[in-house]
Parts: C-alpha cells; sequence; structure tokens
C-alpha cells in the first residue's frame, strides 16, 4: 500500500499488534527489578529533606541568632537578620533548594532561644504564643533568606 508521499507502507492486523504488545509486556514483567527503575523511597526522602543539610543550616543559623543578639537593645530583632543571614549563606553555597531544612532551622532556633529567654513565662503557660511567634517570624526569615541566597547564586552562575 502506498501512502500520500509514494512511500511503501504496510498494514498490520489488530490482532497481531495485541499479540506483540502482550509478549513484550511478559518480557518486562519477567526481568528482575534493577536499581535503574527508579529512585527508593529513601532516596525520594533524601531529595526533600538532608540530614545533613540540616545540621549544618541549624548550625550556622544558631551562629546567626547569637552574633544578632549580642548587639545591645536591637538583639531581639538582629536575630531573625542572623537568621536571614544564615539561611542565604545557605541558599547561596548550595547547588540544591533546601527549602525544608533552612525553613525548620530557621523555625527552631529563634523558638529555642525565645523558650530559653522566657522559660518562666512558659512554666507559667503565657509564653506559648511568644515562642510561636518567633518561630512563625524564623520560617519567615530562614525562607526568604534561602530565596535570595538562591536566587544570588542562580544570577551568578547563569551564561550571558
Amino acid at each position: 500500500m502506498a501512502d500520500r508521499a509514494g512511500e511503501q507502507t504496510t498494514t498490520r492486523d489488530t490482532e497481531e499488534l495485541l499479540a506483540e504488545v502482550e509478549t513484550t509486556s511478559e518480557a518486562v514483567d519477567d526481568e528482575p527489578a534493577t536499581a535503574s527503575d527508579g529512585p527508593t523511597l529513601r532516596e525520594r526522602a533524601e531529595d526533600v529533606f538532608s540530614v545533613r543539610t540540616f545540621v549544618v543550616a541549624l548550625a550556622l543559623t544558631a551562629v546567626g541568632v547569637v552574633l544578632g543578639g549580642f548587639v545591645p537593645i536591637l538583639g531581639a530583632i538582629l536575630r531573625y537578620v542572623g537568621v536571614f543571614f544564615a539561611t542565604f549563606a545557605l541558599g547561596a553555597a548550595s547547588e540544591r533548594r533546601h527549602y525544608v531544612e533552612a525553613g525548620l532551622a530557621g523555625a527552631l532556633v529563634p523558638a529555642v532561644g525565645t523558650l530559653l529567654d522566657y522559660f518562666a513565662l512558659t512554666i507559667g503557660g503565657v509564653g506559648a504564643p511568644v515562642i510561636a511567634v518567633a518561630a512563625g517570624v524564623g520560617l519567615l526569615a530562614g525562607l526568604v533568606g534561602h530565596y535570595f541566597g538562591r536566587d544570588l547564586r542562580d544570577g551568578l552562575t547563569r551564561e550571558l
């Protein structure tokens, strides 16, 4: 049979095509699973959250919070600037996205710092909202800092 371009084509019966598909699928089912079949659950979890990166983010954020807290009077605000710059550095230094690690570290470190600052109020039950606000602002500072760090890295490494 000739098509419009004048090339010779062959037609096959639907039953032949179905038989070919069935033999191909049986051959695929008989093969053992290999590493190239796809990522395992652990590999996918490591793509989302890296413990090593989280520890680095915690350390950087703790240093940023401590350095920001040394400034008299403005220390309460500069803690979050320290969170911003710590996660900014993480974003600028890393090739991959680590928003989960940066956000979690940005929330945990100020929350623990505020817990220690207002421990007596927390025992009395009044300090929980203060800790929640500290964690929320730290989370926001961590995510925004990481975003801007990644944006800077992208701008510096992009070809012109």
